[in-house]
């Protein structure tokens, strides 16, 4: 028995993906195996068989978090209903669950936040952490600013690139502290701050009405990819 890092109660653990196994299927070769690209000159990640897990929480919190899991799943796999306005630059989708979706991608956050596994090892939401964990504890998705996530589709020559995870990377930007995954074939941009972003920053988060953009990006362009969410003209 072992504390669950969710609950805090002594339960035995199960299995918990940092980031959620469904986001890999699309990368798996002939023989289940995918790869992993280090952010890292000259390291090299060996392929792996499955996404990087840990004994993190009891049978009650995954199935507490798999409700947000499965919403995104069937969100971004065409199983949700939704109105898609697309612009040259800009995905427009209306008619999110607001509260499973952020909860969802608040969940990868604090996950690799906890996690020792070398990959996150730049992930370290400080006081932040209990805050997250509280508001998944509580179903509470926060305001839209509220550790916002902007997020991009990988473009790779016109095409979505969704065979590549990259090892998160901490940046700064504007006195934020921005954590820069990408899996799924998106960029994820999670903002984490004490102060509330730039109104042209919170304007392009997930938003209470439901409302949520996906910014289009060659991955060529990976160093400006930041500014151009901020700056894209919706």
């Amino acid at each position: 028995m072992h504390k669950c890092k969710l609950c805090g109660n002594e339960k035995k653990l199960h299995r918990s993906h940092i980031i959620p196994e469904f986001m890999y299927k699309s990368m798996y070769d002939e023989e289940s195996r995918f790869n992993v690209i280090s952010s890292i000159p000259d390291k090299i990640y060996p392929p792996k068989q499955k996404g990087e897990w840990e004994w993190l929480l009891c049978k009650d919190c995954e199935q507490h978090i798999s409700k947000y899991e499965d919403y995104a799943a069937r969100l971004l796999n065409g199983g949700v209903e939704f109105d898609v306005k697309e612009h040259s630059s800009v995905i427009e989708i209306s008619d999110i669950d607001y509260q499973l979706f952020k909860l969802f991608q608040l969940s990868v956050l604090w996950r690799a936040s906890i996690s020792t596994r070398p990959i996150f090892k730049e992930v370290n939401l400080g006081r932040h952490e209990k805050i997250v964990r509280n508001m998944l504890l509580k179903n509470n998705p926060g305001k839209s600013y509220n550790y916002g996530c902007v997020m991009l589709a990988t473009m790779h020559e016109g095409k979505h690139l969704d065979s590549l995870v990259l090892q998160p990377e901490l940046k700064k930007l504007g006195g934020q502290t921005v954590y820069r995954f990408i899996f799924g074939g998106f960029w994820w941009l999670y903002f984490c701050s004490s102060h509330k972003p730039d109104k042209n920053l919170v304007r392009v988060f997930l938003q209470e009405s439901g409302v949520g953009y996906i910014f289009k990006k060659e991955i060529s362009s990976a160093d400006h990819i930041v500014q151009f969410a901020i700056e894209a003209n919706l």
